[in-house]
């Protein structure tokens, strides 16, 4: 006698209630996961406690480094030999072309 046969087991099937899955193994389903912008704000990366100290160190020494970094101060404003002080446009313009060679 097959399974499908039987009366009881049929009518014990009818009577059978599945209880619905968990939230934690719905979001494990493709079709029900969040869009993935708010994957981006709210997912989270694990990172081995090693490699995490020392990510945290280098960010503490870069910061000491640069709050003791001497501040660039601007050099000290005199004319210089070279500019422009006592410029005067030209009067005439006397403009001579040349042909090239080729």
């Amino acid at each position: 006698m097959e399974p499908a046969d039987d009366p009881k087991l049929r009518e014990l099937l009818r009577e059978w209630k599945v209880e619905e899955a968990p939230q934690r193994l719905r979001a494990r389903i493709p079709a029900l996961r969040q869009p993935w912008w708010r994957e981006v704000f709210t997912g989270s990366v694990r990172v081995p406690g090693p490699v995490a100290l020392l990510a945290a160190a280098a960010i503490v020494l870069m910061a000491v480094a640069l709050l003791r970094a001497p501040s660039a101060k601007p050099p000290a404003t005199r004319p210089s030999p070279g500019g422009l002080a006592g410029f005067q446009p030209v009067q005439v313009a006397r403009v001579r072309i040349m042909e090239s060679g080729q």
